[in-house]
């Protein structure tokens, strides 16, 4: 798992900047503008990451907040976890489920302060310049489905 996390920091390391989507049936769907940065820990096995979108619709949330996430990877007991805090309180612990040389999956083993969300999952796809990650969820109401996709470009912000 220490490769893992060596090759997670190497491909993630840096700001990306780009767009995105976001649609489920419990919100109206959207684009969106992001910033996101990732910061790996040159002494411990973690990386922190800072992820904030903001609407680009032509609607009064025009570049208002759409969500605002951080939190950290990081590799403990030989797994590597993704922990999440979002601006609205929700807490999410993802696990790495299966990566290759570009690609991680990571799916969730537990989701706090949200009761309408069962289970979620992240995937990142990442090359030299490019980003590209999902966010998969099924809620109570709303089976297992896209939510979140989006192409980010490494950036300088």
């Amino acid at each position: 798992m220490k490769e893992t996390l060596t090759q997670i920091k190497k491909l993630f390391a840096g700001k990306w900047s780009g767009e995105g989507f976001a649609k489920f049936p419990t919100i109206n769907n959207t684009a969106y503008q992001e910033q996101s940065e990732f910061i790996p820990d040159e002494y411990k096995d973690a990386v922190y990451f800072n992820q904030k979108t903001w609407y680009k619709n032509n609607t009064p949330q025009k570049g208002h907040t759409v969500f605002w996430d951080t939190g950290f990877i990081l590799l403990k007991d030989d797994k590597i976890f993704l922990h999440s805090v979002q601006v609205g309180g929700r807490i999410e612990i993802y696990v790495l489920t299966e990566s290759d040389e570009s690609s991680f999956i990571f799916n969730s083993t537990g989701v706090l302060n949200d009761s309408k969300t069962i289970a979620s999952q992240r995937i990142f796809t990442v090359s030299e310049n490019n980003f590209q990650y999902e966010l998969n969820m099924a809620m109570h109401d709303a089976s297992f489905q896209n939510h979140l996709s989006a192409n980010l470009k490494r950036a300088t912000f």
